[in-house]
């Protein structure tokens, strides 16, 4: 038999997220081109588009004009699946 406290249930079911800012620019539009990957950004309120070898891609990570760090992560070992990791500064 199992006893369960209000305290227990009210931890996992209510809470409050306050957010305080504002964003300011929009994420990036990433679309793959073939062995290339195009990115369309927004920097300071004008769109930046650039694009980028999949083999950067694949180092590790790449700086674009020290604005961009890309990371890949694979999925499997054939390396036919990945999760990129964009910062964008």
């Amino acid at each position: 038999m199992a006893v369960f406290s209000p305290l227990t249930q009210a931890g996992a079911y209510g809470g409050v997220i306050q957010f305080r800012g504002a964003i300011v620019e929009g994420g990036c539009d990433i679309s793959p081109q073939g062995q290339k990957v195009a990115f369309s950004c927004y920097k300071q309120g004008k769109p930046t588009t650039f694009t980028v070898a999949l083999n950067q891609l694949a180092g590790g990570s790449i700086h674009s004009n020290s604005l961009m760090q890309t990371d890949i992560q694979y999925l499997d070992q054939q390396r036919r699946l990945a999760i990129v990791n964009v910062t964008w500064q």
